[in-house]
């Protein structure tokens, strides 16, 4: 199964509202058949200093297929390094949950 990593805004961004910003990204994704890496799942706390959080995410995105950005991701430095880091690893990048077909 294609695995899709979710890159978006988390820093700054109220718990209930990240959580469900990347929650309805991933149903949606997973709605469509791929396997899913969602950030925030594989940080799992809040409290992680960014340099934590990212030495957890760059290598979970290497494990993908695909890079899905979320519309907050250029307001995001861990976002846009994440993009950054899929082009390096030639790893797909999407703008629009509707364009994933890999």
């Amino acid at each position: 199964m294609k695995k899709i990593y979710i890159a978006g805004k988390v820093t700054g961004e109220l718990i209930a509202e990240c959580t469900m910003k990347f929650g309805t990204a991933q149903k949606q994704i997973e709605a469509r058949g791929y396997e899913v890496i969602n950030p925030l799942e594989v940080v799992n706390d809040w409290t992680a200093t960014w340099n934590d959080a990212m030495r957890k995410c760059i290598p979970a995105l290497a494990e993908c297929d695909g890079l899905l950005l979320l519309p907050d991701y250029n307001d995001s430095k861990g976002a846009r390094a994440e993009l950054q880091m899929a082009y390096v690893l030639d790893i797909e990048v999407f703008s629009d949950i509707n364009d994933i077909n890999i």
